[in-house]
């Protein structure tokens, strides 16, 4: 078999020409030949395949296209499975890209450079790094044998490659001067001139640089006349001696896989194409010297690679240097013009690894470096940018989750297995390479399960890294031990105190917690925007930060070693904020509210662990509002069992938890807990609003009819235009299912003025919900237009509750009106809704209304297990108690006592998500 990848993908075995039609077999049959018959591991297989998303079942698809692949290449031998991945069965010289190295290897360079038939395959996608360093390696062997031609007396046998070199690359230094010394040769030295004119232009107009000192000699050379056909010299680079891959002295090496950062390495490459500085920044063990190595690694350029770890300021950083670029001042030259002069003369790539510790003298070396050779590419790692002149900086983030998964399987030696604790586990190392790497040593003698379930405790359990790596390395707390060192003290203080959020923070919240005497409010913002630039605390969200969750164990050790104890500073400032968020929450910006709630929220559940009685009743009223209209009954528990101790927001907390015992079903301690807030006095809009939709939901109007005008009547009273929609809309209900439409109708269009007026997206869907329930019957196409418009505008706010309320009652209008059998997948997507939000009281108001649907389609069996779930009615308003007994007794009708009492009992014996399955799947 040989393969053919210097271009089209060519597969050839004895039977001929392959044809391989699926591009995912044909990028598996070019990984393989990449690796020249070597063993290629599954995750790399699975990296090209499918790249940083690969499906669930990923393993699975790469063995069936495996599979076809062996079929199409003519048997089960062609491709081998054995433990390092899978094999192709060729040799080297049958696979033309591994030939045309070894080639080039040889000095044959003829034969090297014939292989090529175009672009090679997948160079725009996963095999990029890869085909850019065999073009730099064609682009080499082009100028060498370029070079050899002119050395052996051959000038115009080396011309039409040369113009294309420079065509292709018009600032390019040395195609650009064989092509002076060929056309001298030949004679032809003012096309020369010419060419020189067009070089002299790319490199100011496009680069904004000098030429090159080499080729700016080889034009006054041409002007003076020393340069003719007898006099041009050779290259002075044998040809020989650049066939071979650029130098890369110093670069680290690592046997192990490189997994993901193909974007990542593609922008490096892009930014290194070009002359000037970038830095490569993130926080530790994010995988930054790993990624310049992998990148420079396919560059057509040699590369100078120096580890400023262990120096110690600038003097050790000017003398790693000069070392590795063989730099040796003159007589009254100092070290730095040295290095200047030493760079100008390598050309290659200079690469300063870790220079997180020596940020000031490495900007001052690379701004020194790019002065004296302005064609110079330098690259940086650091955990903080230089702030250097001309810097392009490029952020290393943690891995995508699949990435870091792979990642662990990989280093692990794992095969198929549950996904689920390797997701946790990378989860919680915040998908840092270096964790990761560290903890997959750890899953042999501890399992999956064992070591997810022991990192809490990660800066001890994570320390046995590779015995080879640089000390800070080979654990994760000498890791971040490196990072908090070089901070002052005031960065320090600041970062160990960050470590008391839970998840993340705004500069507000930060100033409100961590500011003190020793650290003033003013400094809080310039210390943060610090440790972001040092890594050490990320932005995750517009205005949020957060610390990686492995350096806020560490800050959380120190802050505990300092004897800071900031629970109590911390829980009252996230009550604060919470306060002052609810206080907008009935006005026009109550998205940006509920955002910024949602967002607080495990701070919140923090802050409560910590709060004492008072705090836990000011945070349950704070968020009443949040848990109710949102449905987010963790929320509504806070208030559960709050200490009844002398407050002006008890009512309000106790409304909270009246609300949560209402949505569960259980309205009679709701009552008692409205009852005792309104007996409280004060603020008691919240009392009235649980004790009316206690009542309403019983069907008892009487009771429920004051309380929601003592709602829309304390709304007016204080200017809260929202909580009189509120009221208004709650008596409209009530009016209008006691048989008063033409009054619910009324008092529903009032309540859409007034919620108009207030701006505010509850008020206003809580509005057109009310005049949907309204119209109901009367008006059925208007009142669903309505009920539309009403889920929609709650959801705009995440108001869960008149979302759920709307939709259910859409569906009951539809059920009784036109055509039913559309209307059963909507009932599923209702009823799956108070599921999800736990309200088991509006989750039983719609199964009643799906068991008259039920009944009007004659459906009677699936009605039967829907009553038989329902169990015993509470009170109901005259109109839907009608409804629901013709239902039944028509149900019972046709079934009869004995099958309808069998249905009724399975139907109570089936949880909610297994009743509405049974039900749509007899249907």
């Amino acid at each position: 078999m040989r393969v053919g990848l210097l271009g089209p993908l060519d597969v050839r075995t004895e039977r001929g020409a392959v044809e391989l039609t699926s591009a995912r077999q044909r990028a598996v049959v070019a990984v393989l030949a990449m690796a020249g018959g070597a063993p290629v591991p599954v995750d790399r297989l699975v990296d090209a395949l499918w790249g940083d998303d690969p499906p669930p079942a990923a393993l699975n698809s790469l063995q069936s296209h495996v599979a076809r692949v062996r079929r199409a290449l003519g048997g089960p031998d062609t491709v081998l499975h054995e433990p390092a991945g899978y094999r192709l069965a060729v040799g080297p010289d049958d696979v033309d890209a591994v030939r045309f190295e070894r080639l080039l290897r040889a000095g044959r360079l003829d034969e090297a450079l014939a292989l090529w038939r175009g672009t090679p395959v997948f160079a725009d996608s996963f095999a990029r790094g890869w085909a850019v360093r065999l073009a730099g390696l064609r682009r080499t062997a082009r100028e060498d044998r370029a070079a050899a031609l002119l050395a052996a007396g051959r000038p115009g046998d080396a011309l039409a490659d040369l113009r294309e070199l420079v065509a292709e690359e018009p600032a390019a230094e040395r195609p650009t001067g064989l092509l002076l010394r060929a056309l001298a040769a030949c004679g032809r030295p003012a096309e020369a001139i010419d060419v020189y004119a067009a070089y002299r232009t790319a490199m100011t107009d496009e680069l904004g640089l000098d030429p090159a000192p080499s080729v700016a000699e080889l034009h006054r050379s041409l002007l003076r006349g020393d340069l003719g056909p007898a006099a041009a010299p050779p290259d002075p680079a044998p040809a020989a001696s650049a066939v071979a891959p650029a130098v890369a002295a110093g670069v680290p090496v690592r046997g192990s896989s490189f997994v993901g950062r193909r974007d990542e390495r593609a922008e490096l490459a892009r930014l290194l194409a070009q002359p000037g500085l970038v830095s490569v920044t993130g926080p530790g063990g994010v995988g930054k010297t790993r990624l310049v190595a992998e990148t420079v690694a396919g560059l057509d350029r040699a590369v100078s690679w120096v580890d400023v770890a262990d120096v110690r300021g600038r003097d050790d950083l000017l003398h790693a240097v000069a070392v590795r670029l063989g730099a040796r001042p003159g007589p009254g030259d100092d070290l730095l013009a040295a290095v200047g002069t030493a760079a100008a003369r390598a050309g290659t790539v200079l690469v300063l690894d870790n220079c997180e510790h020596v940020v000031d003298p490495a900007a001052e070396l690379v701004e020194h470096v790019r002065a004296a050779a302005p064609a110079a590419v330098v690259a940086v790692t650091s955990q903080e940018r230089l702030r250097a002149d001309g810097e392009r900086v490029l952020t290393l983030e943690p891995l995508p989750a699949p990435a870091a998964a792979r990642l662990f399987r990989d280093r692990a030696g794992l095969g198929p297995a549950d996904p689920q604790p390797v997701d946790d586990i990378v989860a919680r190392l915040d998908a840092l390479p270096l964790a990761i790497e560290l903890a997959a040593v750890q899953a042999g003698p501890l399992g999956l399960d064992g070591l997810r379930d022991r990192l809490d405790d990660r800066l001890e359990l994570l320390s046995r890294g590779r015995r080879t790596s640089e000390p800070r390395h080979r654990t994760l707390r000498a890791l971040v031990d490196w990072s908090y060192g070089l901070l002052d003290d005031a960065e320090r203080r600041a970062l160990r105190r960050l470590s008391v959020f839970a998840a993340g923070f705004t500069l507000d919240l930060a100033e409100r917690v961590i500011a003190d005497d020793e650290l003033p409010r003013a400094r809080v913002a310039p210390l943060v925007a610090c440790l972001v630039d040092r890594s050490l605390v990320a932005r995750h969200a517009p205005g949020r930060f957060r610390l990686l969750e492995t350096v806020k164990a560490y800050a959380a050790e120190r802050l505990r070693e300092a004897g800071e104890d900031l629970a109590g500073r911390h829980a009252a400032a996230v009550v604060a904020v919470a306060e002052e968020l609810d206080a907008t929450l009935a006005g026009p910006d109550e998205a940006t509210a509920v955002r910024a709630l949602t967002a607080l929220l495990p701070e919140l559940r923090l802050a409560r662990r910590a709060a004492g009685p008072e705090l836990r009743v000011r945070l349950a009223a704070a968020m009443a509002w949040y848990g109710y209209h949102g449905q987010r009954y963790e929320v509504l528990g806070w208030a559960v069992g709050v200490p009844e101790v002398p407050h002006p927001r008890l009512p309000v907390a106790l409304a909270a938890a009246g609300t949560h015992a209402w949505g569960r079903g259980d309205q009679a301690e709701a009552r008692a807990l409205g009852e005792r807030a309104l007996a409280l006095g004060g603020d008691v809009s919240w009392a009235h609003n649980v004790l009316g939709d206690a009542a309403l939901v019983e069907g008892d109007a009487d009771a429920a009819l004051p309380h929601y005008e003592a709602v829309a009547e304390l709304g007016r009273a204080r200017g809260l235009p929202a909580f009189e929609a509120f009221g208004l809309c709650g008596a409209a209900m009530v009016r209008a299912w006691s048989a008063d439409v033409a009054g619910g109708v009324r008092l529903a269009e009032e309540a859409v003025r007034v919620a108009a007026a207030s701006g505010n997206p509850t008020a206003n869907a809580l509005a057109a919900y009310a005049l949907g329930e309204a119209l109901g019957d009367h008006e059925p196409a208007r009142a669903v237009e309505l009920l539309r418009q009403a889920a929609a505008t709650a959801r705009t706010v995440d108001c869960r509750l008149f979302e759920g309320a709307a939709g259910t009652a859409e569906m009951a209008i539809r059920s009784r009106h036109g055509d039913p059998a559309p209307v059963l997948a909507g009932f599923r997507d209702v009823l799956a809704h108070w599921r999800r939000t736990g309200n088991d009281t509006l989750h039983a108001t719609a199964l009643r209304n799906l068991l008259v649907l039920l009944a009007r389609i004659g459906a009677d069996e699936p009605a039967a297990l829907v009553d038989g779930a329902l169990g015993e009615d509470p009170r109901l308003f005259r109109a839907e108690a009608e409804r629901l007994a013709r239902a039944r007794a028509a149900v019972a009708e046709r079934l009869g006592p004995e099958r309808l009492a069998e249905l009724r009992a399975r139907g109570a014996a089936l949880s909610p998500g297994d009743l509405l399955d049974t039900v749509l799947t007899i249907i």
